[in-house]
């Protein structure tokens, strides 16, 4: 049996595994079935808790269909907040994921990490002229629409996953302005479909609401579990909104 603890960032939900001794391998399948809604624990992906060398930890993040994920912001959030209850970290350093070195924060509740962006934004002409597309740790398409709650989201994530001008695949996110910020619903890769929220997703819509349409930092995003906040000082991006954890338990 592996303990394990079930979190949620944002509406964002993870499975923890600490592994710092080194002893949890897991494979593809099992990514699988403990994300299974009906049949495991559920969630939107797996994550590993392990040391790291040149860094306070290593966060190895899995997609609920069981493939690698180099990025997850809201995971990243959740992480931090584990390894911080478990005494394995102090409230300020940096972690290491699959896209490179990030700095995190921790005051009081509110868990802060940093989104690596290396990219620029582009102008985009898929699926329609006026959209962007960037990559914050994982490809993020942003489409601008009326109103984002009312757009059939799943059928143009699957669209936009498998066009030609998306190689490797794309989160796809659709946001429309609101009187107190943005209302954004985003598409998750490797999830493959809509999800409550995205720490990736919510960074790079606000940064293409910054340089298309004006927006000052901080900018406060909408998803439908919650609203997260995205940042830009110290020449960084930053993440935050809430993060709790949901139960803790045993899975063979």
């Amino acid at each position: 049996m592996i303990k394990f603890d079930k979190y949620v960032a944002a509406g964002n939900d993870f499975i923890i595994f600490d592994n710092w001794d080194g002893r949890i391998d897991l494979a593809e399948k099992k990514i699988v079935e403990f994300c299974d809604r009906r049949f495991g624990i559920g969630a939107d992906g797996v994550l590993l808790l392990s040391p790291s060398e040149d860094s306070e930890f290593r966060m190895n993040y899995f997609n609920a269909d069981g493939s690698r994920g180099e990025m997850c912001g809201n995971g990243a959030r959740a992480l931090v907040k584990f390894a911080h209850s478990l005494e394995k970290i102090r409230s300020k350093g940096v972690f290491r994921a699959d896209d490179g070195l990030h700095h995190f924060k921790v005051n009081d509740d509110q868990i802060f990490v940093e989104i690596k962006v290396t990219d620029e934004l582009h102008d985009w002409t898929v699926p329609r002229a006026g959209c962007g597309f960037i990559n914050t740790g994982v490809p993020h398409l942003i489409v601008p629409v009326p109103d984002a709650d009312a757009e059939a989201l799943i059928d143009l994530g699957e669209q936009m996953n498998a066009h030609k001008r998306h190689p490797a695949g794309t989160n796809t996110n659709i946001v429309s302005k609101s009187k107190d910020g943005l209302v954004v619903r985003t598409w998750e890769r490797g999830v493959n479909t809509e999800t409550l929220a995205c720490g990736t997703g919510a960074t790079a819509v606000a940064i293409y609401a910054h340089q298309t349409w004006g927006f000052k930092w901080p900018i406060n995003l909408r998803f439908r579990g919650g609203i997260l906040k995205v940042d830009f000082y110290d020449n960084r991006y930053w993440l935050t909104g809430s993060t709790a954890l949901v139960f803790s338990g045993l899975i063979a």
